[in-house]
């Protein structure tokens, strides 16, 4: 049976960014109780990579500010934005042994925004009427569950509309869609008149599916310099970041482990074009936002998500295949993008929006609007 995506929640609506890129805030209707469940992976905030983790963040931050009550499950130790509680549980504890602990609270709140992978809170609401209000924002491949949701309104979110597309197509249920956002004021661009270096880049985490060997060994066929950086600590094939390693020279080719969040800035401002071949369908895709917030064109597969966040030929070029990156790093198109195009493009993705999509839904959720 085939469904259609359900009614789909821009990232721009509601929102009226300033030349800052924040927003103000909607007055809100409702006082909200709002409990955000975070990974375990973690500690929040974070020092590396992480994606999930940097939006349940950012969210804490963005809710509190509207003037919402807001309790954020999260390891031991995290440090969460002023005015925002800490729930917290065991570092890298498994997703079931954090839903024992925070289980009891699930009813104080009037909404349960799940960011995790296993959605243990789900089973909570089995049976329960009126249901638990869960907002449930996917954050991955719809095979990672078996089947659908064990609930009637599963309220998943999807976070572009091609992974909305694909939930929904996979479940068998409406799906609505935010993108993901980020912090503007931390992601800035370069100041005016400053030069790139001539090194392409690779960030993001050493794994078959953001398949940097594929990167690494266009440059190399090139001879374009590229610097890889990338997470090895969470990685389901710890060989994987190896061959990466094993396939840098040194000269043309760099390979470096994880690196902190403030160096992503520098490097985003500094290096020629982030060159990004995805091996699956991206659902989002933090780092390709980030880098156009800092001005740096991006060079990537159709994949996912793609397509929508990058402007192609304005703030960078989407290809189909590997055989369009070579065309496009051999021919001169990055030379016709223009940095103010490509921090534009970048700048539609704030955190300021998504959280305002996010409480313009809750406000739904809260009067019995569960899809």
């Amino acid at each position: 049976m085939t469904t259609e995506v359900g009614p789909t929640i821009s990232a721009d609506i509601a929102v009226e960014p300033t030349a800052t890129g924040s927003v103000v805030f909607k007055p809100s209707t409702k006082f909200l109780k709002i409990l955000l469940i975070g990974p375990t992976i973690f500690k929040l905030p974070l020092q590396g990579y992480g994606g999930t983790e940097a939006i349940v963040l950012s969210l804490a931050g963005e809710f509190q500010k509207a003037g919402h009550q807001v309790t954020v499950v999260a390891p031991e130790g995290s440090i969460l934005p002023e005015g925002v509680t800490l729930f917290p549980v065991p570092l890298r504890c498994s997703e079931e042994e954090a839903f024992s602990k925070y289980r009891d609270i699930l009813p104080n709140f009037d909404i349960i925004h799940d960011h995790t992978f296993e959605a243990w809170a789900y089973f909570e609401s089995i049976g329960v009427d009126p249901p638990l209000p869960i907002v449930k924002t996917h954050h991955t491949d719809p095979s990672i569950w078996s089947g659908p949701p064990p609930v009637p309104n599963p309220g998943l979110v999807g976070i572009s509309n091609d992974h909305a597309r694909r939930l929904s197509l996979a479940y068998s249920v409406p799906t609505r869609r935010i993108y993901n956002g980020i912090d503007l004021n931390f992601y800035f661009p370069p100041p005016e008149n400053s030069k790139r270096n001539g090194r392409l880049l690779w960030l993001g985490r050493y794994t078959p599916e953001k398949d940097p060997l594929s990167a690494i060994q266009l440059a190399k066929r090139l001879r374009i310099p590229m610097d890889c950086y990338g997470d090895t600590e969470i990685v389901n094939q710890p060989g994987y970041a190896e061959r990466c390693r094993a396939e840098a020279d040194g000269l043309i080719i760099r390979w470096y482990p994880g690196v902190s969040r403030d160096k992503t800035v520098e490097l985003y401002r500094t290096y020629r074009a982030l060159l990004y071949t995805p091996a699956w369908d991206e659902p989002f895709g933090l780092i390709i936002a980030e880098a156009m917030a800092c001005g740096m064109p991006v060079l990537t597969l159709d994949r996912g998500s793609m397509k929508e966040l990058v402007a192609h030929g304005v703030s960078g070029y989407v290809c189909d295949d590997i055989s369009g990156l070579e065309k496009a790093l051999k021919d001169g198109s990055l030379t016709h993008l223009k940095t103010e195009d490509i921090v534009v493009n970048g700048r539609k993705f704030s955190k300021e929006a998504m959280a305002q999509c996010y409480l313009d839904l809750f406000e739904q959720v809260s009067q019995g609007g569960l899809w």
